[in-house]
């Protein structure tokens, strides 16, 4: 049996300008002799043929009672009851999403991540790291839920359940680091070379310029 999870989100109105998101585990049941099982067990009658199921963890305690199933392609759902076979029931305990990276901190720990993902030279972490600084940058508050997908034809980011007052806009920098005290930096200054040229004159008297232009005669 393949059971494929996802993402679910779920779009709840509050008001005509204003909404909230959910999101939720999927479990999709592709197989139809274990989707015909599961709908008989749950005493589910569907009106019409069923390409596969969806169950989603509609309570987000795992798949089990109070969840929600979708049936492909009616989209008819159905919420199941208390009343939960126990097969079905070990079998749903199974469906547990398991993401590919997952990464749980406190949010004091959440600001070390960074750095030492740079230092284990890991790249997921680093990632997820570069996220949390950004946040943490931008952001005050302690609630925020976000989710970014990205394919071959671009990106969406989505950012919901925040508080709005607490996003503060900053110039984007490090920290300035206080440089230990040093010593002023000291000058050396190196004696002009002078230069002596020294020839003999026709009068057989030896004369000296140096590269100040003046001139030196010794006595003949």
């Amino acid at each position: 049996m393949r059971i494929p999870i996802s993402l679910f989100l779920l779009a709840l109105p509050a008001s005509a300008q204003d909404f909230d998101q959910l999101t939720r585990p999927v479990a999709t049941i592709t197989d139809s002799s274990q989707v015909q099982t599961m709908l008989a067990e749950l005493l589910i009658a569907p009106s019409g043929t069923v390409d596969r199921a969806e169950v989603v963890d509609f309570t987000g305690n795992g798949f089990g009672p109070d969840d929600l199933i979708i049936l492909h392609p009616s989209l008819e759902s159905f919420l199941v009851g208390s009343d939960v076979p126990a097969t079905l029931q070990e079998a749903m305990k199974t469906w547990e999403l398991k993401a590919d990276y997952r990464l749980d901190a406190t949010l004091d720990d959440s600001r070390k991540i960074a750095a030492d993902a740079h230092r284990r030279q890991d790249a997921k972490a680093a990632l997820m790291g570069s996220v949390l600084s950004a946040v943490g940058q931008y952001y005050e508050g302690d609630v925020m839920d976000m989710r970014l997908a990205q394919d071959s034809l671009g990106v969406r980011l989505e950012m919901w359940n925040y508080d709005p007052s607490a996003l503060q806009y900053r110039m984007p920098g490090h920290a300035a680091i206080p440089m230990p005290a040093q010593p002023p930096a000291q000058r050396f200054e190196f004696a002009r070379p002078r230069f002596v040229l020294a020839f003999r004159d026709p009068s057989d008297c030896i004369e000296a310029m140096r590269t100040d232009s003046t001139m030196v005669t010794r006595p003949c």
